[in-house]
């Protein structure tokens, strides 16, 4: 039987009594130090905790972060004792002393556990390589794993630099041209990491802001120097990313000049995103 909202978020209240009164001696709710039950209810913020945390001290993670075709952790999640969807109940019993959620997830389940008293941090998405440093050091001093958070940082702007294009050489065009042809202008995150890789989005010059769709034939008439791509499983194209393979594709030249990212180095801003600037590079400088 499905429960009125009042009466579910009375049994939810009452769950989070019982599971606040079952903390061992030590553990108290909301105590200072390093949080050993981390709890994250959002994909990116999932793979941001299991790069910095210890693995002792991550309770649950979405289940997103289990799939390889989102998550470029996924062997880490499956080590995690709990899997969760997001919902309130699946957090309580867990007793977390911090708990991470995205800015537009699981709305009721922030409230819920923020009524009840736990910590709960709601983090935006970054939209800039520099928002994503931020975001990196606010969740390492939030894990009290700021050392983490810098060395991987430092590992990341290592990769960005080594791919940064040799000063004075003009930007190669580039659009990045996903299934169905949703692509992505200035302003979005993609955005940023094409730049970093040194390469100029076409989609800009359509007038395009953060995302929208170009056409073929669009893409035939801008033709940029390198089409961009993901590839959600390796060998295995879906019949939306099949229009690459368009016979005017070919034809054009622009069949020879794809760049296929794993979309799991994208999907979110985090530290595996230098690694998809470092593919795009060397795609660079095969053109």
């Amino acid at each position: 039987m499905r429960w009125p909202l009042p009466l579910a978020a009375l049994a939810l209240t009452l769950l989070a009594a019982a599971s606040l009164a079952q903390l061992p001696p030590g553990q108290e709710f909301g105590a200072r130090g390093r949080p050993t039950r981390v709890v994250s209810l959002n994909l990116c913020l999932d793979q941001m905790v299991l790069a910095l945390a210890k693995p002792e001290n991550v309770a649950s993670v979405t289940w997103l972060a289990t799939d390889p075709r989102s998550a470029v952790l996924a062997d880490r999640a499956a080590r995690v004792p709990r899997i969760n969807h997001g919902a309130a109940e699946e957090i309580l019993p867990l007793n977390p002393d911090l708990v991470l959620a995205g800015a537009y997830i699981t709305p009721f389940t922030v409230r819920m556990l923020r009524r009840t008293g736990y910590n709960v941090e709601v983090l935006d998405a970054p939209t800039t390589l520099e928002s994503l440093r931020a975001q990196v050091r606010l969740v390492g001093d939030l894990l009290r794993e700021r050392g983490n958070a810098d060395a991987a940082l430092a590992e990341m702007d290592a990769t960005l630099a080594a791919a940064a294009p040799k000063p004075g050489v003009a930007a190669k065009r580039a659009a990045v041209f996903q299934p169905g042809g949703f692509t992505a202008g200035p302003g979005s995150f993609e955005h940023e990491i094409l730049t970093a890789a040194g390469l100029a989005n076409v989609a800009g010059e359509t007038g395009i802001r953060a995302y929208g769709h170009l056409s073929l034939e669009e893409l035939l008439v801008l033709r940029p120097d390198l089409v961009v791509s993901p590839e959600y499983v390796a060998g295995r194209p879906s019949i939306a990313e099949q229009m690459l393979r368009h016979p005017a594709v070919r034809r054009a030249g622009l069949a020879q000049h794809v760049a296929t990212v794993p979309a799991n180095l994208w999907s979110c801003p985090g530290l595996m995103n230098a690694e998809a600037v470092r593919i795009l590079a060397a795609a660079r400088d095969a053109l």
